[in-house]
């Protein structure tokens, strides 16, 4: 009988739909920017498989974040569905919002039950930042700058240390400096290719979970109703809500077909994929100090998230509306507005709730009607802030009891225990997979290195050879203007010593002509001079008085006539 009224209600309500259109919830518009990374995924493709699996044990799977394309699309579709009140994200028939433990093991990092970062040190103690990175203390304080109201140290001095220890060989150093720029640029973004004390500070702490999820929290919900950029780990908060979605049928197969707000819209509780990951979550945070839920703090400001909501994503069972306390708003503020209360929870965090299957009882992953009810009362207060689509697949029959028949559960649990036992079995062939891929992509790596360094080899010698040939060319050229400017030369030199030679041959001509007609005038003149003078006779006189002069001259001292 009560399944024949929920069927009569539900085709009442689909009728209505019809015919009056239900009233949407307001939309915003969201930005989420990201740093380029270029830089960073070039320096840790410098690992090896080998390296690169020591990292992730020491760090946990921070690279996956780091190379992980962000679709904003599915973001700015779940963000529409976040409920202000309850700190989660509130659909037709269920609830999501991201945990800690969901969050440590998308991360491979587990949380520590201790207090976790609260805020950065009032004095930068450089021995300390020096000894977590592996730097010299005087190497971290002369590049200590700042960058808008934060200081640390810039991307670039990091990835120039981080590069010099990767030749060198120190890949324990090399691990600490990658793993911080990680955590300064992806996970804790702040300023442009600038990693902040605070990004150092949770990386020393070694505790990064509790203030991921605050920030996340944090980010969304302080942008709610507003629109804008959300600076929070986005591929964190991407990877958390697609490993909740079908990985196949009707809800892959129309991703051509209908838009992404759509296809969650189709979506109910049942095709969650709860039976994921978490089914190995055993103890729960569910509580700190004096709270009733979980207060947290992050880089900008503090908030609390209401686990008794996400226990279905935990593999445990919703038993009924949860009580106010437990989803209440106990904190929401920004860090510097309120020390006082951000003691308090420091406190409160030294007194960790934390519960198991003998309190939140057998894992069976199904929502009772009673919860179910208050979620869709809860939206028709709230509003959905997209039209209702039909489910793309066929839906299972309702739970209707409080209790399951033992041979049913018996069943389910069998079940349950083949899938977990072949989804470990697919674990370990991923990871032979993804290692041999690794091996192979290293191995390609070293072949390309060789082949580009002998086609670089050779493109050096032709490029020699060219240009070679080019400066011989050039020197051919040259050659050749020179050998037809001395050509010309010579030929304006012919040409001027013809000139020349007819000059003179004229010249020569008149000069023989003239000494022609002179010559027999020098002849009739020497012919009439013969003829005009006589020769003179011989006179002894003159030779008397020469003579007489000669003895005179022999007479005077001296040899000198006066």
């Amino acid at each position: 009988m009560h399944i024949i009224s929920q069927v009569h209600s539900r085709a009442c309500s689909l009728i209505e739909m019809a015919i009056v259109p239900e009233l949407k919830r307001k939309t915003c518009s969201y930005s989420f920017h990201r740093e380029p990374l270029t830089s960073l995924i070039e320096l840790s493709n410098l690992m090896t498989s080998g390296n690169q699996k020591g990292f992730v044990d020491q760090y946990g799977d921070i690279l996956t974040l780091l190379k992980m394309v962000v679709d904003p699309v599915p973001l700015q579709t779940l963000l529409q569905f976040y409920d202000p009140e309850l700190h989660c994200f509130t659909f037709q028939d269920y609830q999501l919002a991201p945990t800690l433990e969901e969050y440590s093991i998308l991360l491979s990092v587990p949380v520590r039950y201790q207090v976790p970062f609260l805020d950065v040190p009032k004095e930068v103690d450089f021995r300390v930042v020096a000894r977590a990175l592996h730097l010299g203390i005087k190497e971290v304080s002369d590049n200590w700058k700042s960058s808008g109201d934060v200081v640390g140290l810039p991307l670039k001095f990091l990835l120039r240390v981080a590069r010099e220890e990767a030749e060198k060989g120190s890949w324990e150093a090399f691990h600490a400096q990658l793993a911080v720029m990680i955590y300064g640029i992806v996970l804790f973004p702040s300023m442009p290719n600038f990693v902040d004390y605070a990004a150092v500070s949770i990386f020393i702490g070694g505790n990064p979970v509790p203030t991921l999820l605050a920030d996340t929290y944090y980010a969304i919900h302080s942008r709610h109703g507003k629109g804008g950029a959300i600076r929070c780990c986005l591929p964190l908060l991407l990877r958390w809500f697609l490993s909740l979605l079908p990985v196949s049928g009707p809800f892959v197969d129309a991703q051509s077909t209908h838009k992404w707000t759509q296809r969650v819209m189709s979506l109910t509780s049942y095709d969650i994929r709860w039976q994921s990951y978490r089914m190995d979550v055993r103890n729960v945070i569910m509580s700190c100090g004096g709270f009733r839920n979980v207060p947290l703090v992050g880089t900008r400001g503090c908030i609390n998230y209401n686990p008794v909501l996400s226990l279905r994503q935990l593999g445990f069972v919703m038993k009924g509306r949860p009580l106010e306390a437990e989803i209440a708003e106990s904190v929401y503020f920004e860090k510097q507005s309120d020390p006082a209360r951000l003691e308090q929870i420091g406190r409160a965090w030294k007194s960790i709730g934390v519960k198991d299957g003998s309190v939140l009882g057998k894992k069976f992953v199904v929502a009772m009607p009673d919860y179910t009810d208050w979620v869709k009362e809860r939206v028709e207060t709230l509003l959905l802030p997209y039209d209702r689509m039909e489910p793309l697949q066929e839906q299972p029959p309702l739970i209707l009891a409080e209790s399951v028949p033992a041979e049913h559960y018996k069943q389910a649990l069998m079940e349950n225990r083949r899938l977990r036992e072949k989804e470990q079995d697919t674990q370990m062939e991923l990871y032979k997979a993804k290692a041999g891929r690794l091996n192979l992509a290293h191995q390609l790596r070293g072949v390309r290195e060789e082949d580009a360094s002998r086609l670089r080899s050779k493109k050096r010698s032709y490029e020699e050879m060219e240009s070679m040939l080019d400066a011989e060319h050039r020197e051919c050229l040259r050659l050749q203007r020179v050998e037809a400017s001395y050509q010309k030369k010579i030929r304006d030199l012919e040409k001027q010593l013809r000139d020349k030679d007819i000059q003179l041959k004229k010249e020569v001509d008149l000069r023989q002509a003239s000494e022609n007609h002179l010559g027999g005038g020098v002849l009739e003149l020497r012919r009439q001079l013969k003829e005009k003078i006589t020769l003179l006779p011989e006179c002894s006189e003159c030779d008397l008085l020469i003579d007489q002069c000669q003895y005179l001259k022999t007479l005077i001292p001296g040899g000198r006539l006066p």
